[in-house]
């Protein structure tokens, strides 16, 4: 059973900060070195400044220690300068996020609260595979800092989205803070009435949690919490860090939307064209994009069109256009049907057993080290990074349907890293929660 818990958040002092959008940022692991660059820019309290971004696993090297002590250090001051205040009584912290996405608006709703650690009840189900970088360096980071400092997005079943609607009848006239940055307002309330809390615990309590995003956090709040338990004499179920500052939003709300997550391959020795072209062949039908359907808008239509097949546009520096590959299932069972039915369904295992694995001869471990991998949600920007130069191969995919995650889940299996992207990423700044 699932137990989910209010806390007394941690926040920007509207008092000091009127204007969230200067201090709030994505999560960690989507700040590179450009964006961390802008994001310190817009205010000397940006957060930012505590979750620091992922340039150092890009350049594939370890941060330096001194990065998390300033980290901490910065922490301590806002913290002792009111900049950061805590909330006076626990809550739990009601969400909602509008916005547009492929051409359609969005209102996404959720909540904000602390979700219990318990490994061994396997009640939360994780759905992708996780990099050993980003835990060291989250956990690094949780060490100094002693605080979650973003929550992860989980999922539940709620059919008739029972808990969205009693935090929407307990909500005050007026949310604790609004703001609109990149073209999406979040507005937060803070729920105290006790009735609602608890409908709203007592419905989740025999349900499974889906994580979204966030797996790494969710990976390294485990690790935390061993080794707090470790080193503590005195163990309480209370104590904060038997807890990991969480994010819930129903399966059944309109306002949930996945895009897909594209993948390059850089620095990588491309076969010849001709060789290429007969591996894939073996495997997948192909059709070669003429020039009426080489804009970006139009092959991803293209690739909308094959709905329930297994498809992708396959884009390499050493082709004259791009092609759509799609799968032939029989031809290719003999590779998929060793994978669970619930994996070899998906576009993304699809594409990594067969084309990255088996044809081109990128290994599990060079696929968990990122060794040639890229990753981006702009078709555009895979697509010119062929032509750049900066990418050899790009393939542009399909979104991962709610079902499929839920299913892959559900048989305990993992999908391959960045298989799903909920847009829009949960901000980062909004609340804290702190471990100490």
């Amino acid at each position: 059973m699932p137990q989910i818990e209010t806390f007394a958040g941690t926040h920007y002092n509207p008092e000091i900060i009127n204007d969230l959008s200067t201090v709030t940022a994505p999560p960690y692991d989507v700040i590179t070195g450009p964006l961390k660059e802008e994001l310190t820019a817009r205010s000397p309290f940006n957060v930012i400044r505590l979750i620091l971004g992922k340039a150092a696993q890009e350049a594939g090297t370890a941060r330096p220690q001194s990065e998390f002590a300033e980290a901490a250090k910065t922490f301590n001051q806002w913290l002792t300068e009111k900049v950061l205040i805590d909330d006076p009584t626990p809550a739990l912290y009601d969400l909602e996020e509008e916005f547009e996405a492929v051409g359609k608006r969005y209102c996404r709703r959720g909540f904000i609260g602390r979700l219990k650690l318990d490994s061994e009840k396997n009640t939360v189900r994780p759905h992708e595979q996780t990099m050993s970088a980003p835990k060291e360096d989250r956990l690094e980071l949780t060490r100094h800092c002693k605080a979650n400092l973003s929550q992860i997005f989980t999922l539940y079943e709620d059919k008739k989205n029972v808990v969205e609607d009693v935090l929407y009848k307990a909500r005050s006239a007026e949310p604790m803070l609004t703001f609109t940055e990149s073209g999406i307002t979040r507005r937060l309330w803070r729920i105290t009435d006790p009735e609602a809390i608890l409908t709203a615990k007592a419905h989740l309590a025999d349900r499974e949690i889906f994580i979204a995003d966030g797996h790494h956090r969710y990976e390294t709040a485990l690790l935390y919490q061993e080794e707090k338990n470790a080193a503590t004499q005195e163990l309480r179920k209370d104590q904060p860090w038997n807890y990991v500052m969480s994010y819930f939003s129903s399966m059944s709300s309109p306002g949930l939307a996945i895009l897909p997550t594209h993948r390059m391959l850089a620095n990588f020795p491309t076969p010849p064209a001709d060789e290429l072209k007969k591996h894939l062949a073996e495997f997948f039908t192909i059709k070669e994009c003429n020039s009426d359907t080489t804009e970006i808008p139009l092959l991803l239509a293209l690739l909308e069109e094959q709905k329930e097949l297994s498809s992708f546009i396959f884009l390499a520096e050493n082709f004259n256009a791009p092609l759509l590959l799609t799968l032939k299932r029989e031809a290719a069972a003999r590779i998929l049907d060793k994978l669970p039915e619930s994996l070899a369904i998906l576009d993304v295992s699809v594409l990594q057993q067969l084309v990255f694995n088996h044809i081109l001869k990128i290994s599990a471990d060079d696929m968990k080290r990122q060794r040639y991998t890229r990753y981006t949600q702009d078709a555009a920007a895979a697509v010119a990074a062929v032509k750049e130069g900066s990418a050899q191969i790009a393939v542009l995919l399909k979104s991962t349907l709610i079902e499929q995650v839920r299913e892959v889940a559900r048989d305990g299996e993992k999908m391959p890293q960045k298989s799903t992207f909920f847009y829009p990423k949960l901000a980062t700044g909004l609340l804290i929660s702190r471990l100490d």
